[in-house]
């Protein structure tokens, strides 16, 4: 009899357990992972709603939810969730200064089973654009520039580029723009031509380098004319320079191979203090050299060598150096033409592939 009580008490503990069971929440989803594709970081914020289900016969009642990152945010249905009903979770990810790819998680804990029910979003974030701020330190009357020095520091012969000046008219009536004199290989437009007050627009150069006939270093200064509606023109210069070299893209391995090396015996001339009564001043200049070398195979063609400061002047130039031979080149500055401090370059362009442009620094204090 008492073997009889036990196992109808164990088939009622065991009757009882399962439907308690079967009375238990049951979390899920229909999907785990929720890809946002790429979105850009100046859209702001991005938001995901997950659709939780309740398919136990419990409600489900969500506790919490924590995420692996403060950048991700949730947001959740906090009334119990019946058996058969529907809750959210709302992810928001924050993507401001998180340019890149991204896999964020949550977990959720709830009364449905020990432990966390995961959930994860992920992306490609874009990063925003920075917003350009635009100097204008250059003035001719009230047009401003961001520069009045324009440097194509390398085109071949057959190539044609442009650089820009960025403009913006600082006054209260328009300006009509217009250019001197312009040498063959330069052409120079404006947009606008005739800029209204506080607009700002471009001046477009344009550099053709087979237009100017030469290698080497050319340059000119153009004068840039700026008329005030209803008041007299006034004119200023924009510096225009140019390194025309070889096109070396046909070179074979086996052609360099066979170049010219210009070799400099240092890309630095300090002149140090030009109040020093002791340097040795003639005729109102002070001398440095510096030597260029040709540890090449074949002749090296010395295109120019120039500074753009008038202060400076080049002397010893040669067009040609044959293999191993060696050019001593003097670098004279007139002190008394240096305010406060010297500090200029010296531009070499040859046939050298490896380097076509070397430059030598020349410094001087006061």
């Amino acid at each position: 009899m008492l073997k009889i009580r036990n196992i109808l008490l164990a088939v009622s503990l065991l009757f009882a357990t399962s439907i308690a069971a079967q009375k238990a929440p049951q979390i899920s989803t229909d999907e785990l992972v929720f890809n946002f594709g790429n979105i850009a970081e100046a859209d702001g914020l991005a938001s995901h709603v997950f659709v939780i289900k309740n398919t136990g016969n419990a409600p489900l009642v969500i506790n919490r939810i924590t995420a692996s990152c403060g950048c991700t945010q949730p947001e959740w249905t906090k009334e119990p969730i019946p058996g058969g009903g529907t809750g959210e979770v709302k992810i928001t990810y924050n993507p401001k200064g998180r340019p890149g790819p991204f896999y964020k998680t949550v977990s959720i804990f709830s009364n449905a089973k020990k432990g966390s029910y995961n959930l994860a979003i992920k992306g490609d974030v874009s990063a925003k654009v920075a917003d350009i701020i635009i100097n204008y330190p250059y003035s001719i009357g009230n047009l401003k520039m961001d520069t009045k020095k324009v440097l194509f520091s390398s085109i071949h012969q057959e190539e044609m580029l442009v650089e820009k000046i960025a403009i913006n008219n600082s006054g209260n009536v328009p300006l009509s723009l217009s250019v001197g004199k312009v040498p063959d290989y330069l052409s120079v437009t404006f947009h606008p031509k005739t800029i209204t007050s506080h607009e700002t627009g471009e001046i477009d150069l344009l550099m053709s380098a087979r237009a100017a006939k030469k290698k080497g270093r050319v340059g000119e200064d153009i004068d840039l004319i700026v008329k005030a509606i209803g008041q007299r023109e006034v004119t200023g210069k924009i510096e225009v320079r140019a390194n025309i070299i070889d096109n070396f893209s046909k070179l074979s391995s086996s052609d360099k191979a066979e170049a010219p090396v210009a070799q400099l015996s240092g890309t630095l001339l300090e002149f140090g203090n030009l109040s020093d009564g002791s340097k040795s001043v003639k005729k109102g200049k002070l001398t440095g050299t510096f030597d260029i070398t040709n540890a090449g195979k074949s002749n090296l063609t010395i295109y120019s060598i120039t500074c753009d400061d008038p202060s400076v002047e080049i002397s010893g130039m040669k067009k040609e150096l044959r293999p191993r031979q060696k050019a001593t080149i003097k670098v004279s500055i007139r002190p008394n033409e240096i305010k406060n401090r010297l500090e200029t370059l010296v531009n070499v362009v040859c046939n050298d592939p490896n380097g076509p442009i070397r430059l030598i620094k020349v410094t001087g204090y006061k």
